[in-house]
């Protein structure tokens, strides 16, 4: 069995049990499952499948509370198939080929994107410790200034990692709009129109 099946098949185990142990707790104290971080991290990191399995054997009623875990979960569980299917599925070589020819071409672009993304994730992460602790915080247009220039996905990813800017409805369509003029402009890129 190839180690990506392995790693898929640990990972979502982990991501359903950790979710039920979180609906347990939560269903038995009215308290929830206390590394927030850690359930979010693991259906990032592969383990949506398992985190929407979860959903559907303890929790199927979805309501305005639980309506953006459920979407974001299902989001990521098409983002993770088809990321599985550009790099393991029938057609692998030629998406191996296309990414690494795009990635030629626009090296400058797809360095730029990765540190804008790393930065604004760091951003909202720090925003987000200082709400908690009550400080200063970093100004909104600065986020979404952040996620215009690039930085959208970092911005998305530190949104549901850290529970952040989740009820604001200007961050809820705002950030994922961007990432949509982004991916048009990544295929415009790569059609060479521009």
């Amino acid at each position: 069995m190839p180690g990506w099946v392995i790693y898929l098949i640990i990972v979502n185990v982990l991501a359903f049990l950790f979710y039920t142990i979180d609906y347990k707790i939560y269903q038995n104290s009215g308290g929830e499952f206390q590394p927030q971080f850690l359930l979010n991290l693991i259906t990032i990191i592969g383990g949506s499948l398992g985190t929407l399995i979860a959903f559907i054997v303890w929790d199927r009623k979805i309501n305005k509370v639980n309506i953006q875990s459920r979407v974001y979960t299902v989001v990521l569980l098409i983002i993770h198939i088809l990321v599985l299917l550009a790099f393991f599925g029938p057609n692998k070589d030629k998406s191996t080929t296309w990414f690494l020819s795009f990635y030629e071409q626009h090296k400058v672009f797809c360095i730029l994107f990765i540190i804008i993304n790393i930065i604004t994730f760091i951003v909202f992460g720090i925003d987000k410790i200082k709400a908690e602790n009550g400080k200063w915080r970093i100004r909104e247009v600065v986020l979404f200034l952040l996620s215009l220039i690039g930085g959208a996905l970092g911005g998305f990813l530190a949104m549901d990692l850290f529970n952040h800017k989740t009820t604001r409805p200007a961050f809820l369509v705002g950030i994922p709009m961007i990432i949509i003029m982004h991916l048009i402009l990544v295929f415009m890129m790569a059609i060479g129109a521009i």
